[in-house]
């Protein structure tokens, strides 16, 4: 299995946008999303979690007026510590591993428009 995300029909699209995970129903985390592609995402979080752990999590953005999410299962293939805008998180490459058409057919759309 490749550490890499791999790029398919859509290159990277980098756009800071919300999202959130959670691990039970009475805790959820949260972070900003650094680059996005059909495969996977880098995300910046303040949590401290282990490489190879899955994730599921909701991805926030909006388009015009209309707000939308995803929700895909992910594993953490990729980690560093970064300094961001201020704050010291985590940089966290994910790779989908569960994606439901309907939500597959969201971040198609969210990609296509972004790269306009």
């Amino acid at each position: 299995m490749k550490d890499e995300i791999e790029k398919i029909e859509h290159p990277e699209v980098s756009h800071r946008m919300p999202f959130d995970y959670w691990e039970t129903c009475d805790a959820s985390q949260g972070g900003l999303i650094g680059d996005i592609t059909e495969k996977g995402l880098l995300i910046q979080s303040p949590a401290n979690m282990p490489m190879g752990e899955e994730l599921r999590i909701k991805v926030f953005f909006s388009v015009g007026i209309k707000f939308y999410e995803f929700q895909p299962l992910v594993k953490i293939v990729g980690k560093d510590l970064c300094r961001a805008e201020g704050w010291e998180a985590y940089e966290y490459k994910l790779k989908f591993i569960s994606i439901s058409k309907e939500d597959r057919l969201r971040l198609r759309h969210l990609l296509s428009i972004r790269m306009a």
